[in-house]
């Protein structure tokens, strides 16, 4: 066996069973701190978090006189950034409304509860003596910066932390007579809690607030409680509109097996708690809350994406909107094709990494803190050590290919700034590769690395064992599948 194929295989049960053979009757492998994922998880994270603020440590502005060369030392962070930009955040002011477009405050441009998650960060910054008022100087709003930022890095410590916990809570149904008992997907957590991805960009904006949020969302899913489910979707669409299609991604696995009464409640769930954020702002300031969509929507091509790429490269694309509108729209139709045809039912995760690789590929922009919506997604895809390998060294030399284009080592114009299209290129084409990877999953379902003897999906949840709708198989003219859980 090559070493590639060698990578591809590991996991704690397979090894075992090559070198000595299954676990003994009365082995408690799992009570064992050795063979745990709660501490060894905790340790990683902690870890990581330490490491992420080191590495901030050159942006903690000291001196009027001396700014940090933020993106230079790779340790940019727009919460600094946006607070000392905003009249409105340092002033203490309402933080939705009080600006207009092209105004020396302008609006907002973060969706409600991200708004929410500022606002909390302004008041406890206040509370811990940062001087929160119109009248501070200069000095005074460099050090509540400062004090801001820490608040921040503490409140999305705690969601990295819920993040690292609710995916060990999603590897409790992976245990079964062929893993000897142990709850292998539970250790698919470290690949997150341990990832180089958060150290870069965990701090580059409030994306983990809503990654948390989302993972809390599927938690629950894989609990069989689709409206608490729903209700934690809305929560983390009203901070960020990627989670948003899971409901896509639901009514289609849903629609496959017959179980849209589940989705309909989770979509109930995602309505009314997403309703229940913004309507208050909605109402009381239209202009206020459409700022971000209208905001989104008007941007024409910029940092990271493809389309961006091509106007460096003098090919201008003339209507960037209309054109990612039509890549999306074959996406999504290639995508129903693929849940539809696909021999088995697909896995929650990985009709989500489609979705994902789907959107973030034909997006207009790709900040290097998107690639924190997608790592939790491509782990619970395809937790498989290569291609998570391949995942971050991608977007690393993607991360550092960023910075030194903005700080002029790539600039624009220059020669060296190839080297930029080619790390964009490149993140774009192992995101594809690994959509490919987990559409050959799909479609030779035996070969999938999350699925086995007992084994479906196990954030599933109303989904997990269960077979297709009796229309389906009809349809299909194909014979109902034998439920996993019933396999010898």
């Amino acid at each position: 066996m090559s070493k590639l194929a060698g990578l591809e295989c590991l996991d704690v049960p397979g090894w075992t069973g090559r070198i000595g053979g299954p676990s003994g009757r009365h082995a408690k492998v799992t009570r064992s701190v050795w063979f745990n994922p709660v501490p060894w998880t905790i340790v990683a994270l902690v870890f990581t978090w330490v490491m992420l603020m080191a590495r901030q440590a050159p942006c903690w502005q000291t001196s009027l006189d001396h700014p940090p060369n933020m993106t230079g030392w790779l340790c940019y962070s727009d919460i600094p950034v946006l607070f000392r930009s905003k009249i409105s955040i340092w002033s203490g002011t309402a933080l939705f409304g009080n600006g207009a477009v092209g105004s020396a405050d302008p609006q907002l441009e973060y969706p409600v509860l991200t708004g929410g998650l500022i606002w909390v960060a302004r008041w406890l910054s206040g509370l811990f003596g940062a001087t929160i008022n119109p009248a501070a100087d200069a000095t005074q709003q460099m050090q509540a910066a400062n004090m801001f930022w820490a608040v921040n890095a503490f409140l999305l410590f705690v969601c990295f932390c819920v993040l690292a916990w609710a995916h060990l809570q999603m590897g409790r149904d992976s245990a079964s007579p062929h893993t000897d008992g142990v709850r292998t997907r539970a250790w698919d957590a470290l690949f997150i809690a341990a990832s180089p991805l958060v150290m870069l960009s965990g701090l580059i904006n409030w994306d983990l607030f809503a990654v948390a949020l989302t993972s809390l969302g599927l938690l629950f899913w894989a609990r069989k409680h689709p409206v608490f489910a729903g209700c934690l979707i809305g929560l983390a669409a009203a901070a960020k509109f990627y989670p948003l299609a899971l409901i896509a991604v639901f009514f289609l696995l849903c629609f496959r097996s017959g179980r849209l009464q589940a989705w309909a409640a989770f979509l109930g769930g995602t309505v009314v708690t997403w309703a229940a954020v913004n309507l208050p702002l909605m109402i009381a300031n239209p202009s206020a809350w459409a700022f971000f969509w209208t905001y989104n929507a008007n941007r024409g091509p910029d940092l990271g994406s493809i389309w961006y790429v091509l106007t460096l490269m003098g090919i201008p694309v003339t209507n960037v909107s209309l054109v990612e509108s039509i890549t999306l729209t074959v996406c999504a139709v290639a995508i129903v094709v693929l849940v539809i045809r696909a021999p088995r039912r697909p896995r929650v995760a990985q009709v989500a990494l489609l979705v994902m690789v789907a959107f973030l590929v034909c997006n207009k922009v790709y900040s290097p803190q998107y690639v924190l919506w997608l790592l939790p997604i491509v782990v619970l895809a395809r937790p498989v050590v290569f291609d998570l390998l391949i995942f971050t060294c991608s977007e690393t030399l993607y991360y550092l290919a960023v910075w030194g284009f903005l700080d002029g080592v790539l600039g624009i114009g220059s020669g060296p700034d190839r080297l930029y299209w080619i790390s964009v290129g490149m993140r774009v084409g192992v995101q594809i590769w690994l959509a490919a990877r987990v559409v050959q999953d799909m479609w030779e379902p035996w070969g999938d690395p999350v699925r086995g003897p007992f084994i479906d999906d196990p954030i599933g949840g109303v989904l997990n064992h269960a077979p297709d709708a009796e229309w389906f198989l009809r349809g299909s003219a194909r014979p109902a599948p034998t439920p996993v859980a019933a396999q010898t």
